[in-house]
């Protein structure tokens, strides 16, 4: 009988402390009540900007809900995130053992938690990826990649329909491998193949094997962080979940087999070479630093003299990876959403293009006249603003600090709506109105953090350069030769 009662009495007991502390909690917010142990994740829609949104109707621009046991701080408007974007701000998360489990909460950048190892990782990145030289092989390789997959689209015929977010994620991986490792997967000849089956194209020699593989698991590399982030343990492992968590670790661990067999084939290729290495790819740079082959150029610094390890080019390759195959392709499937929802703002930004680009269709451009494209850039920011493709985002504070007049301890998790700022009526006048002119010179000037496209602070996103020279090259090169209807006018593109 006791065996029974006690586990009862320890868990009413349990609970009672958790509601007396919740209750009786510091700086209390406005927020759903959370439950014990797994706080307000059962509420959870599956979309973290439409919920973010759903509770600051409720709630207000200030708001706390609880990610299991952890109490995060809500904020929705722009003045609120102020001092967010300062250098204490630098961690993504408060400890959490669902990424520890993960296995990324000590390596790569987005959710590495040593400050040390995190800003010398993000510090290497800024001078590789952000790079002039990366940015305009960035608009090269994009075009003719491009021009590969219209050689595919002819192949389909006129008939068949084209399932752009299929193709361009395929294209947006291709694009992210080729220009880090100068390596072809051949995505967009496999992706043929597979809708395709009746006119199979031969796939060139030295093609890395399943792609198709590797695309489905860099995806999912960001679907199993966040799972683990949200997710408390005692759900990751109950029955109906499990399978998921499982999955999700085992995408992560075969992407994570498979790269290390790359990096360690080209670190032997670079260590066996007895000629001077002359290729600058990011993959390489991350091998040769601190060598006597690096090709690097004022990374290293006296606190940091050893090589970089594989598993660490690894996390790191990774991330970029997975940006390259989700983040990028879903910016311009909703610019091409929003485009065809709106004719008059396509139809403009076209008559921009012949005018800049030329009446050429199939002429190159260069990095300098996509900068001419006043108009095609304020059509990508603002669909940016009204879609962003990653609605919200995380911080968390490495010592005290005063937000919205609160005083927070460290370690304090904070959850920015960026969804919810880009749409907020104190900042932007008609928010809901899709309007690329408001990004024209001559428009209202923005305040600060009222448009976190990239992130911003600390953590902004690294890859950002890279990422709206391949947004602006294919917009260009799809706009220039195509009319583009969707082909269900009321879905979401």
């Amino acid at each position: 009988m006791n065996l029974i009662i006690l586990p009862i009495i320890g868990l009413l007991t349990y609970i009672a402390i958790f509601y007396y502390r919740y209750f009786n909690r510091t700086n209390p917010l406005p927020g759903p009540i959370p439950l014990p142990i797994i706080g307000n994740v059962l509420q959870y829609p599956g979309d973290a900007g439409k919920w973010a949104n759903q509770l600051q109707l409720i709630y207000g621009d200030i708001f706390e809900i609880y990610l299991g046991t952890t109490r995060t701080i809500c904020l929705c408007r722009a003045d609120l995130v102020e001092n967010l974007m300062k250098s204490n701000f630098y961690l993504r998360t408060t400890p959490n053992d669902g990424l520890d489990d993960f296995g990324v909460s000590k390596k790569g950048i987005i959710f590495n938690r040593n400050h040390d190892d995190w800003s010398y990782h993000r510090r290497f990145l800024q001078k590789t990826i952000m790079a002039p030289q990366i940015v305009k092989e960035t608009v090269e390789s994009t075009q003719v990649l491009f021009q590969e997959m219209e050689e595919l689209w002819k192949r389909l015929g006129d008939e068949k329909e084209i399932d752009f977010a299929g193709w361009i994620s395929r294209f947006g991986f291709e694009n992210i491998v080729l220009l880090t490792t100068t390596l072809r997967i051949h995505s967009l000849t496999n992706y043929y193949n597979k809708v395709n089956p009746q006119d199979k194209v031969v796939e060139p020699e030295g093609t890395l094997p399943n792609s198709e593989t590797y695309i489905n698991c860099a995806k999912s590399f960001f679907d199993g962080a966040t799972f683990s982030l949200l997710t408390p343990k005692i759900l990751r492992y109950s029955p109906g979940i499990i399978g998921t968590t499982k999955n999700l670790l085992n995408q992560k661990n075969w992407l994570t087999t498979n790269l290390l067999g790359i990096i360690k084939a080209r670190r032997s290729q670079i260590e066996n070479s007895t000629e001077k290495i002359d290729t600058h790819d990011i993959l390489t740079q991350f091998l040769t630093i601190n060598t006597d082959k690096d090709v690097t150029q004022g990374i290293v610094d006296k606190n940091h003299p050893g090589r970089m390890s594989d598993d660490d080019v690894r996390a790191n390759m990774t991330e970029i990876l997975g940006g390259g195959a989700v983040t990028t392709p879903s910016t311009i499937c909703f610019i091409v959403h929003y485009l065809s929802k709106y004719p008059d703002v396509q139809k403009r930004m076209v008559q921009e293009l012949d005018s800049v680009l030329g009446s050429d269709r199939d002429s190159q451009f260069t990095i300098d006249q996509l900068k001419k494209l006043e108009y095609t850039e304020a059509v990508l920011n603002e669909v940016s603003r009204v879609f962003p493709s990653v609605p919200v985002n995380f911080r968390a504070s490495s010592q005290p600090d005063e937000i919205a007049g609160y005083n927070f301890p460290a370690n304090t998790q904070f959850l920015i709506n960026m969804e919810g700022i880009h749409h907020h009526p104190s900042d932007w006048r008609d928010p809901d109105v899709f309007n690329p002119d408001r990004w024209l010179d001559g428009s209202t000037k923005r305040s600060k953090n009222t448009f976190l496209q990239f992130g911003g602070g600390a953590r902004v996103c690294p890859g950002r350069s890279l990422s709206l020279a391949e947004i602006k090259t294919v917009i260009a090169l799809l706009y220039r030769k195509y009319d583009v209807e969707l082909v269900d006018k009321k879905g979401g593109g």
